[in-house]
């Protein structure tokens, strides 16, 4: 690991820390100027000044180990050895720092030291047999000191990021952390201990506040303040429950699968027992064993040595045993030599290790062993997983709705905890701060903001909505608010063609014809309120119940066009919603087999629904159909053709054999009210979108972007650009909006002006406006066009945060937009106000959301294409009952099958994926000529 990426681990560096100054330069865009704002309101931040760093020097020292340890966690060790702790005490009464690997930082300047350090005999213990010296040659050099001038001048703009910067911010990074990190275990950049509150989730998990701290650069240096400052928030994280190892077997089992629940040890074992095929000569694992591969990696100490010597020792998961040949792997069957008290060598099991070493007479012999990454294997009964081990991987729905409830905190209640997290942190009694002259104000600052007037959103001038002058019919004015009702309002562009082939479908038992046909009266008068077309009432149908779920949605499709003797336009789905796999095959069938428009609904929700449930899905089905619901604001790009893309990549959960998305919206309208979107598998894991994605969509997009623009090519392109780190600004600059431009050269279409703005919700800035109606809503969170240049920015980049949305409950989070390159040159009061009121442009709401329409798209329709996935529903489900995301099961190249929606189920390898085969195209062979081609122009997604 370079310097770095440890540093990133732990600090928040600009994206021009990672550019390699020797070979090249990405101009990133410097800011203009800042949004001059009619209205300005007061806000106060969760970030606190650095108001004080030491004239003094520091003195960076390097530190090598000779041999080199097989593990990190030895250099902590060596270092905290009384015989360097004495070396560093011979050498002056210096304040020592150390990051747990190469580098250490004094107050005082000290010569080159060489420690030999015999870890064994400090700790009173003999070598083990057969196991090379603990000893090591420890030497401290010194390599220069830390000049904080080099800081200072990059926050002026005086100098460019070199390598003196990056040893200024590592070292106030060490600084801030030693002394925290004392009384407190550090995961990244959170702390976190046993008296931290915390919520179980279940029997295997709890969620766990902790105090999320980093040190940032910013704007400050530009309004007296030296440039730097601490973000300080509450970080929720999600931890294993600390329980016996077996206990948490069961108990994890129990939660993967019910029928997988053991009551007592001996069950258990005989769930965990290899089992071997009719026929076969080997074992395999059982589906409940192959699903403990989630418990690889799991940090957790034994209980047998510290009864008897208190030493307390941590162990990591490496995997459980089993052999194909020989089944089980027990303390009954595992065995390996060791010399007796007569010094013969003689065989034993682990059971009889056990007794004879520890007197220890196990009780569960015939469970798996735990074989660990350095230290053999261990019976469950003897180990016991600690607290705070992170719990890595999604939450199922359950699990999800707990910790909704524990992480949500208004903001007059996350101020107040983040002011107690401060005092805690203890800056000012902190030694090494002291010692280092760092100083540090523990109050929040507080900022002027910009406070960007709401659009006036224009539905269809035909619409009878109440108005006062200045508005006109059609016309409605939200406010502050944040919401609006759509009573008496029209889509501003409905759908083109009318109804003419669809239908309605119960896929619930519990949802009978009668309702079925209620909903479906009360649907279409709401439709036709706001201007929907219907030119013939929809079909009714209960689906008959059946196993083979394509099948029965083919049948459907075909007495849906057979009654209207047109191909069906569009279908709704009335199913239970909590069956996700019920949904995704309903989707499969609808996009990639017979491409037709569908619109699944809870039929919790349609027993339920009022006006306003009708209205949002009328919103969803013009939006699908081709229509355009409202516009918000003005014509910000003055009739020169400007197309806006938003693309995203989206991940599967650690370890799951699904491939990453990538996804690209562009809009194809003057007013960016209607878009396209193109998704393909992007690798696994990988973040830059490939070529052969981009080449693929693009096309297709700009034609449709033609046909609504005189056939004139896109003049301007703003690319909104979600999901990459600081390190990746200038891969998404050199990679892919040159491949855009690339596209635009093959197409023979002149190339488009290009402004680059990456967004980002991964952040913990947060807005606490000051008292009065003025500044926030009800609920104390910052009014929906809330804009922040100063004080959290960087000193010089282009980037501001935007609060454009109201949160529902908690704390709302803004936007951080950072725009890393400007051709356009739009000034920052209209780029910010053309991004704030195209949110209120979001087809799927009434209200404003969060984040600029085509990024939030572009999420939305990578997440609907994992229905596009070509793995069959019976993989996944293999998946979800492994509870791992494992690599056995689907998804590997091997033998196909084919499933019921047309998509394969492959043989498996065990092999982590390198490739991603490509997503089901959408409109199969089984599709009507030229409906796969109408859908993708769709917006399918919403």
């Amino acid at each position: 690991m370079t310097s770095y990426e440890r540093a990133a681990k732990r600090v928040e560096l600009p994206a021009d820390a990672y550019e390699d100054l020797t070979t090249h330069h990405t101009p990133f865009a410097k800011r203009k100027g800042f949004n001059p704002g009619a209205k300005k309101v007061n806000v106060f931040i969760n970030q606190f000044r650095v108001t004080n760093l030491s004239a003094k020097d520091a003195f960076q020292y390097d530190i090598a180990l000779s041999p080199v340890p097989d593990h990190p966690a030895v250099y902590q060790k060596v270092w905290d050895s009384v015989a360097v702790k004495q070396a560093r005490g011979n050498n002056g009464d210096g304040t020592w720092l150390y990051d747990g690997r190469k580098l250490a930082w004094c107050n005082k300047n000290v010569k080159e030291m060489r420690v030999q350090v015999d870890l064994d005999a400090e700790k009173g213990r003999p070598t083990p047999p057969g196991k090379p010296p603990n000893k090591f040659l420890v030497m401290i050099k010194p390599t220069g000191s830390i000049r904080m001038a080099a800081l200072d001048a990059y926050l002026k703009g005086k100098a460019s990021w070199d390598n003196s910067v990056l040893e200024c911010m590592s070292f106030l990074d060490h600084v801030l952390r030693q002394g925290p990190s004392e009384r407190f275990k550090l995961i990244k950049r959170t702390f976190f201990n046993n008296a931290s509150e915390s919520r179980q989730l279940g029997t295997c998990t709890e969620a766990i506040k902790g105090i999320y701290s980093t040190i940032r650069l910013n704007e400050s240096i530009n309004s007296g303040g030296l440039g730097l400052g601490v973000n300080v928030d509450v970080a929720n994280q999600t931890f294993w429950v600390g329980q016996k190892f077996e206990a948490l077997v069961r108990n994890y089992l129990a939660s993967v699968n019910p029928r997988w629940t053991a009551q007592n040890p001996d069950m258990l074992a005989q769930m965990l027992r290899p089992i071997k095929p009719q026929g076969s000569k080997h074992f395999q694992q059982s589906e409940p064993f192959k699903a403990l591969r989630k418990l690889y990696n799991i940090r957790f100490e034994v209980l047998h040595r510290g009864k008897q010597s208190g030493i307390s020792k941590e162990y990591k998961v490496k995997s459980f045993t089993w052999s194909k040949d020989q089944g089980e792997m027990n303390a009954q069957t595992v065995t390996f030599s060791k010399k007796n008290a007569a010094g013969k060598e003689v065989t034993v099991t682990i059971q009889q290790y056990y007794k004879d070493q520890y007197n220890a007479q196990l009780r569960f012999p015939r469970l798996p062993l735990i074989e660990t990454t350095r230290a053999g294997y261990f019976p469950f009964e003897v180990c016991e997983v600690q607290r705070l081990n992170p719990y890595p991987f999604k939450l199922d729905p359950d699990q999800t709705a707990e910790m909704i409830k524990f992480a949500v905190q208004r903001p007059p209640q996350r101020r107040e905890q983040i002011t107690r997290m401060v005092a805690n942190l203890g800056w000012a009694q902190d030694p090494y701060l002291k010692k280092f002259g760092v100083a540090i104000n523990p109050t929040l600052s507080k900022v002027q903001a910009v406070l960007i007037k709401n659009p006036v959103l224009q539905f269809h001038s035909t619409s009878t909505n109440r108005v006062s002058k200045p508005l006109k019919p059609g016309q409605l004015d939200p406010g502050t608010s944040g919401r609006w009702m759509l009573q008496n309002l029209k889509f501003i562009i409905p759908h083109a063609a009318p109804l003419d082939s669809w239908g309605f479908v119960s896929m619930d038992p519990g949802f009978n014809s009668e309702a079925l046909r209620r909903f479906a009266d009360d649907f279409m008068a709401s439709f036709k309120g706001h201007g929907g077309k219907i030119a013939v009432p929809p079909v009714i149908l209960q689906a008959p119940a059946s196993a083979n779920i394509g099948e029965n949605i083919k049948n459907i499709y075909t007495e849906v066009g057979n009654r209207n003797k047109r191909i069906p336009q569009l279908i709704f789905f009335i199913i239970d919603i909590r069956n996700t796999a019920l949904y995704e095959r309903i989707k499969k069938n609808a996009d990639c087999r017979l491409a037709f428009v569908s619109q699944c609904l809870s039929s919790k929700k349609a027993r339920g629904a009022n006006p306003q449930y009708h209205s949002n899905v009328c919103l969803k089905v013009n939006a699908k159909l081709g229509g355009a619901n409202n516009q918000a604001g003005k014509d910000f790009f003055n009739n020169v053709p400007t197309m806006i893309i938003g693309a995203d990549v989206s991940h599967a959960s650690p370890g799951s054999v699904h491939p990453s998305l990538a996804a690209v919206c562009a809009s194809i309208d003057r007013f960016a009210l209607r878009y396209r979107a193109a998704v393909q598998t992007n690798g696994h894991r990988v973040e830059m979108i490939s070529n052969s994605t981009l080449h693929s969509a693009l096309p297709d997009m700009i034609a449709s972007f033609k046909q609504n623009h005189d056939n004139k090519t896109p003049q301007n392109l703003f690319y909104f650009r979600d999901g990459v780190s600081e390190g990746q600004f200038s891969q998404v600059l050199e990679q892919e909006v040159e491949e855009f431009k690339q596209i635009f050269k093959k197409l023979n279409c002149p190339i488009p002006k290009v402004t680059v703005i990456v967004a980002t919700k991964r952040h913990h800035i947060r807005f606490f406006p000051d008292a009065g109606p003025a500044n926030g809503d009800k609920n104390g969170n910052a009014l929906p066009g809330t804009v922040v240049e100063r004080e959290v920015t960087h000193p010089f980049h282009y980037d501001f945060y935007l609060c454009s949305h109201v949160a529902i409950q908690g704390t709302a989070r803004p936007v951080h937009y950072n725009v890393i390159h400007d051709e356009i040159g739009m000034k920052p009061e209209a780029l910010q106000e053309m991004i704030y009121h195209h949110c209120y442009q979001y087809c799927r709401a009434t209200t404003p959301v969060s984040l600029h329409p085509a990024v939030y798209y572009a999420h939305l329709a990578s997440n609907r294409a994992r229905a596009h996935e070509d793995m069959s529903e019976s993989d996944k489900d293999m998946e979800k009952n492994r509870g791992d995301g494992s690599t056995q099961g689907g998804g590997q190249w091997g033998k196909k099958t084919q499933d019921d929606d047309g998509s394969s189920t492959t043989g498996t390898s065990g092999k982590r994926l390198t490739e991603a085969r490509p997503l089901l195209k959408m409109g199969g062979p089984e599709a009507r000529p030229g409906t796969g081609d109408k859908l993708r122009a769709t917006m399918w997604w919403v």
